[in-house]
């Protein structure tokens, strides 16, 4: 821009070469910073690295929408284009897809995220903070907002991770302004004016740029400056007053009109002004610099700045009285009749014309709920009156299964009460309504009930709704699964598989794309009964199928994806891939916690909390159980409380404290829950419940030979039950209790068929997660376990995943170690045992903020390696927590 003032100094500051890999340039509107971000952009070009710009709006909270969005900027770098793409396996829906690009990115680069402000979903927010996480050595995120994005800013400072500049740093200096005034406006101003007006602004830019408009229409500029006022509040509208005044009156009637629009097209433009000519008449308006600028990436479109937006929309109001709602009208006309039904509804939303939306969503609802735009049609039909949906039955049936997906299940049940749908005289209306409730009843844990209802359900007539079917005939699998009648699991399953199938042929056609969600969730079921019974492999490949399910509509948008991604996390982090797993939690968790899907909320929480145990965020790791704990007790969800105590349990007997361990054991124990969990096959409580964190401690505290019978009586359930994995984990139990009762040959018979079996599936945190008693009983019985041994020779991986296994097996605790005695570095007279150099290498880079990622990315190893070394830094120094272990090698001497 020829007014362009440059912040050399300041931009010589952020892009400061060996920068953090955050940039927050955050000020209210009107001070630049779109403007400074492009000079940051050229300097940084300037200086070698690729770049590109992506401009957020609303559906980018779409976390979805959001990484495609961020994948085409990722395109216009271009630093991999010759790179091969991840395999379809390592490639876990958009999401992690994305960040691996990312962290496979061959050269320094930076990616601009402007208007931030416009994303406030948490797992749009969540993909955003794993990217940061992501991004390799060089690379930086620059992030413009109004507003304190929720990044984790607090934690990034403290690790100086974090640049800022704000709006004190981007106020004009007297010297800026000079140079800007001087520039920009022909009438000569004496010293004492351009100071006075400086001083009144404060330094605001856009006040400065607002009063420099004015000026060229004046011949003194004396009067004017004595009185401008230049407060925040007032010089929009001051200054936009004097700017309309100068405009002649076709363009005045084209800026008001077009101001409710948030994108300028010319066409679109000349559907709200009739007399047309819009084309040229942006080009005039975009020559001044001041009333509106390009649209990135749009070629012919613009914007208006927000703050004269603003301003026009209120002029509008004004000088047209009433006339907004008819521009609205005209522009959702445009929309539709372009083929962009969401456009066409968001204006008819904004223009209050409530009928028009509800005449646009009849057509187009069910085809975004098919493809799982569920957050989408929440938001219009939470900005539509009920009376709009009341003759309208079929409209209000997708408003509730839309609630289904993104409000708490509690509040959906009393919507269809209220709807009276269940009773419906339309036989087709009762029976989609009826299919409904099994769905909302297993979401508040109510199985028996969720049992009740469905089976009610399939015997109604045929769902005309092939998304309906597919919904009820997967979610029966799911309740069929929990209360034990696998049978009949498998039956439904085969009739989800029919209603999902494209050969089906209801009396309603799918829209394109249509039934991603169904089919996503018929393989993600039956994943989950093979898990049930010990085909992990078989399971980890129908969650993987799930995953790529979700993702076959259009843009890959389908808010399914969260629910096969948490899935497919529990096998990624199984297989101790734990770098992968905590991205797939920390992108999708957040939609179970908004849904409510109990299950993926408990092991969500739980595989998170634990990852960030084996990192020695140990504050982190008791938050996220916090967390599971209040929103239990919050939502009337007992079970969600009791499990988060149960984890607890097991986190605090595995620090040693296995008094206070007990203690939360007692609390967990509510009769209410698990006496009617006794009976139901609750997939995050397979090996979370009571007895089993009992039987936990009593081995932790070397009580093992007490332990053997009721171990015994657990496993032989368990058996009969065909809960598999659950025999699986008790037996390594059994195995440690042999260990300690003395009998150690039989204790590596156990483990040995035990470590057998557990390789064949590839697992290892069934293991891991087990903690010392077993880790030590498995060091005594490796020697014993010899590839040569006949059940194991025909297995050639087999020696190489001990190998793996043995080397990630925890340290051991000593017993009844407090909170405070842990981590005193024992007088820090010397560590236990000397650190290797790889050990104080990797010490060094965790004092300089470094991530296990960024560690293992510059130190050329596996996540896995740097997480055994995080390990072994941890017990020589004796130290809980990443931070303690950088203060007392600092203390120390090992590092600086």
């Amino acid at each position: 821009m020829a007014d362009h003032v440059a912040r050399a100094a300041l931009a010589a500051r952020v892009c400061a070469p060996g920068g953090p890999a955050l940039t927050l340039i955050r000020a209210p509107s009107g001070f630049g910073k779109t403007t400074f971000m492009a000079e940051m952009r050229e300097h940084l070009s300037a200086a070698g690295l690729a770049c590109a710009w992506l401009t957020l709006d609303a559906a980018d909270n779409d976390a979805l929408q959001l990484a495609v969005s961020l994948d085409a900027a990722l395109d216009d770098i271009g630093l991999d284009r010759d790179a091969p793409a991840p395999p379809p396996s390592e490639a876990a829906g958009r999401g992690f897809a994305l960040l691996d690009r990312a962290a496979r990115l061959t050269g320094p680069f930076a990616l601009f995220l402007d208007d931030f402000e416009a994303i406030r979903e948490d797992a749009a927010l969540s993909l955003v903070k794993e990217l940061i996480q992501a991004l390799p050595p060089g690379a930086r995120l620059v992030v413009g907002s109004r507003t304190p994005p929720a990044l984790g800013l607090a934690r990034l400072r403290a690790r100086g991770a974090l640049m800022e500049a704000d709006a004190a740093d981007l106020r004009f200096s007297e010297a800026d302004a000079h140079a800007f005034l001087a520039r920009r406006c022909k009438l000569p101003l004496t010293h004492a004016e351009l100071m006075g007006l400086h001083r009144k602004t404060e330094g605001w830019p856009a006040a400065l740029r607002l009063a420099a408009v004015a000026l060229e229409r004046r011949s003194r500029a004396s009067d004017f400056v004595t009185r401008f006022t230049g407060s925040e509040g007032a010089v929009a509208d001051y200054l936009a007053e004097d700017v309309l005044a100068g405009q002649p009156p076709e363009r005045l009637d084209f800026l008001l009109r077009t101001s409710i629009l948030r994108q300028l097209d010319p066409d679109l433009c000349d559907a709200l002004h009739p007399p047309g000519g819009s084309a040229e008449i942006l080009e005039t308006l975009a020559s001044g610099n001041i009333l509106l600028s390009p649209a990135e990436g749009k070629e012919r479109s613009y914007r208006y700045h927000s703050l004269f937006a603003d301003f026009l929309r209120d002029r509008l109001e004004r000088r047209m009285p009433g006339a907004a709602p008819a521009l609205h009208a005209a522009a959702a006309r445009w929309y539709a009749e372009a083929g962009r039904p969401a456009s066409a509804i968001d204006h008819c939303v904004e223009g209050g014309d409530a009928e028009g939306a509800a005449f646009l969503l009849e057509r187009h609802a069910r085809g975004y709920l098919e493809q799982g735009r569920v957050r989408l049609l929440a938001r219009w039909f939470e900005a539509l009156p009920d009376a709009a949906l009341d003759s309208r039955p079929g409209l209000r049936l997708v408003r509730i299964w839309t609630a289904c997906f993104t409000r708490a299940p509690q509040d959906t049940l009393a919507m269809l009460e209220a709807s009276a749908l269940e009773a419906s005289d339309d036989p087709a209306l009762r029976a989609e309504a009826r299919a409904v409730r099994p769905l909302l009843l297993s979401m508040i844990d109510d199985y028996p009930g969720a049992y009740a209802a469905g089976r009610l359900a399939l015997d109604d007539q045929p769902l005309r709704s092939r998304y309906a079917a597919g919904v009820l005939a997967n979610c029966m699998t799911n309740v069929f699964t929990v209360v034990g009648a696998v049978d009949e699991a498998r039956a439904n399953l085969a009739r989800a598989r029919r209603a999902t199938s494209p050969d089906a042929a209801p009396p309603e056609p799918p829209e394109p794309g249509a039934n991603a969600f169904n089919i996503m969730y018929a393989e993600a079921t039956e994943g989950i009964i093979d898990l049930n019974e010990g085909r992990c492999r078989d399971a980890a490949a129908r969650f993987r199928l799930a995953l790529a399910a979700s993702g076959r509509t259009g843009a890959g948008r389908a808010d399914g994806n969260g629910y096969a991604a948490l899935l497919h996390a529990v096998a990624v982090y199984e297989a101790n891939d734990l770098r992968q797993a905590a991205h797939l939690l920390h992108l999708h968790l957040p939609m179970a916690r908004d849904v409510g899907l109990l299950d993926h909320l408990i092991q969500g929480h739980v595989m998170l909390s634990r990852i960030a145990f084996e990192d020695g965020e140990l504050d982190e790791a008791y938050d996220l159980l916090g967390e599971l704990e209040h929103l239990g007790h919050r939502r009337a969800l007992p079970r969600a409380a009791a499990s988060a105590r149960l984890e607890r349990a097991r986190a605090l007997m595995n620090r040693g404290q296995a008094e206070a361990a007990r203690e939360q054991v007692a609390l967990a124990g509510d009769p209410a829950v698990w006496d009617r969990a006794r009976g139901l096959r609750y997939r995050a409580n397979d090996l979370l419940y009571p007895e089993l964190s009992s039987l936990r401690l009593d081995l932790a505290e070397g009580r093992g030979a007490e332990a053997l019978p009721r171990l015994r009586q657990e496993i032989a359930a368990a058996r009969a039950d065909r809960r598999l994995r659950r025999a699986g984990a008790l037996r390594l139990l059994e195995g440690a209790a042999l260990h300690q009762a003395g009998a150690p040959h039989d204790a590596a018979r156990v483990l040995r068929e035990v470590l057998s079996e557990a390789a064949r599936e590839g697992l290892m945190r069934l293991i891991l997660d087990e903690g010392a008693p077993v880790a030590e009983a498995i060091r005594a019985a490796v020697p014993t376990i010899s590839p040569a041994d006949a059940p194991l020779a025909p297995d050639p991986h087999f020696r190489s995943w001990l190998q793996d296994l043995t080397a990630a097996l925890p340290q051991p605790v000593p017993a009844n170690r407090s909170a405070a005695e842990s981590g005193t570095g024992r007088g820090l007279a010397a560590p236990l045992d000397a650190l290797t150099q790889k050990e104080t290498q990797i010490l060094a880079l965790l004092a300089e903020g470094y991530s296990n990622a960024a560690m293992a990315a510059k130190l050329c190893v596996s996540d896995s390696t740097v997480r055994t070394h995080l390990r072994n830094i941890n017990s020589k120094l004796d130290a809980s927590s990443r931070t303690q272990a950088v203060a007392v090698g600092r203390r120390l001497g090992l590092i600086g």
